[in-house]
C-alpha cells in the first residue's frame, strides 16, 4: 500500500509540470492576453518572437512595454545585438534553461510569440549537426554569403520546396539555413524535421494555443499599430541607427518596416507610398503565418474585441486539463 500511495504521490507531482503555449500570427494580441493569463496562473513569460531578441531595434517590433514587464518577469527580450549571430539552435537551449528555472520557482512557464518555426523546434524537436561536420559546415556557409538573396530562394525552391513555400523570399537568413543543411546532409530539411526528438521532458505537459482573429479585424489592427509605430518615432528610430552604422544589418535582420524607412530616407517612396506598402507586407506575413499556424496541433482560439473571452478560454482548459 505505501509503495502505491508514493507512486500515485509522485505522479501527481509530475502533473504539476506544466508548460503554456501561445502561437498565432501578428496583429492578433498574444503579448496582452499572455499578459492577462500570466497574472491569473502566476506565469513568467518566455519571449518566441524573434524580432524582440534585439535591443537595438524596439518601435517596429511592437514590444512589450516596460510597466508589463515590471508586474509580470518577459525573459528573452532586449538581450541580444543585431549584430549578432544567433539561430533555433540556441533559442532552444535559452528557451529550455528559462522554462526549466521557472518551472524550479513553481511557477508557470508561457512562451509566446508568432515565429512558428521557433515554437515547432521547441516543441517537436529540433536535428543537430554532428562536430565532425563543422568544417564542411563553415565551407557552405561562405559559399551561400556570397549568393544573392534572390538566386539563393529559388535555389531553395528546387531541392525543398516544402520549406521555400513557408519562407519569405527575403527570409536570407533561413532561407540560408535551410540550403546549407541540404547541402550539408544530402536531405531536405522538411524531412529532417520529421526525424527530431523531443526537446521538453515528458514529464512537462504542454498546452499549446493558436490566437487569431477575424481576417477584416486583424487587418484592421495591422493598419492601426503601424500608424501608432510611425506616431512613436520609427523614422526617427531608424535614421538614428542608420547613423549609428546599423543600415546593413537593419536590411538583413530587422522586420518589416525597417527596409522600408531606410529606402524612404533614400528618397524612394512618398509617406503614403510608405505606409501603404508595410502595412500589405504586414498583411501578407499574417497570412503566411496563418497558413504555418495550421499544420500545428495546438488548439485555436478567435479572439473578439478586447480578448478578455480568449483569456477566459485559455483558463478555463488550462486550469481543466490536470
Amino acid at each position: 500500500m505505501i509503495w502505491y500511495l508514493n507512486y500515485i504521490m509522485g505522479m501527481a507531482t509530475k502533473s504539476k509540470k506544466r508548460l503554456l503555449v501561445i502561437g498565432g500570427p501578428t496583429g492578433t494580441g498574444k503579448s496582452d492576453i499572455a499578459y492577462n493569463v500570466a497574472l491569473k496562473i502566476n506565469g513568467e513569460i518566455i519571449s518566441a518572437d524573434s524580432m524582440q531578441f534585439y535591443r537595438e531595434i524596439n518601435v517596429g517590433t511592437d514590444k512589450v512595454p516596460l510597466w508589463m514587464r515590471e508586474r509580470v518577469p518577459h525573459h528573452l527580450i532586449d538581450f541580444l545585438s543585431i549584430c549578432d549571430d544567433f539561430d533555433v539552435y540556441q533559442f532552444i537551449k535559452l528557451a529550455t534553461g528559462e522554462i526549466d528555472e521557472i518551472l524550479r520557482k513553481e511557477k508557470i512557464p508561457i512562451v509566446v510569440g508568432g515565429s512558428g518555426l521557433y515554437l515547432r523546434c521547441l516543441l517537436k524537436g529540433i536535428f543537430y549537426i554532428p562536430d565532425e561536420m563543422k568544417e564542411k559546415q563553415k565551407d557552405i556557409r561562405d559559399k551561400l554569403e556570397n549568393e544573392n538573396t534572390e538566386i539563393l530562394y529559388q535555389t531553395l525552391q528546387k531541392v525543398d520546396h516544402s520549406i521555400a513555400k513557408v519562407l519569405h523570399p527575403n527570409d536570407r537568413k533561413r532561407i540560408r539555413r535551410a540550403l546549407e543543411v541540404y547541402y550539408l546532409t544530402g536531405k531536405q530539411m522538411s524531412l529532417l524535421q520529421k526525424e527530431r526528438s523531443p526537446i521538453i521532458s515528458e514529464d512537462i505537459k504542454i498546452h499549446y494555443y493558436i490566437l487569431t482573429r477575424d481576417r477584416k479585424e486583424m487587418y484592421n489592427r495591422i493598419d492601426a499599430r503601424v500608424e501608432k509605430m510611425f506616431e512613436s518615432g520609427w523614422i526617427d528610430e531608424v535614421r538614428i541607427l542608420k547613423n549609428q552604422g546599423y543600415e546593413e544589418y537593419l536590411r538583413l535582420k530587422a522586420p518589416i518596416g525597417y527596409k522600408e524607412i531606410l529606402e524612404y530616407l533614400d528618397g524612394r517612396y512618398t509617406m503614403d507610398e510608405l505606409k501603404a506598402m508595410i502595412k500589405k507586407r504586414t498583411k501578407n506575413l499574417a497570412r503566411r503565418q496563418l497558413t504555418w499556424f495550421r499544420k500545428e496541433d495546438g488548439i485555436w482560439i478567435e479572439i473578439k474585441g478586447d480578448g478578455e473571452d480568449a483569456v477566459s478560454k485559455i483558463l478555463k482548459n488550462f486550469k481543466g486539463e490536470i
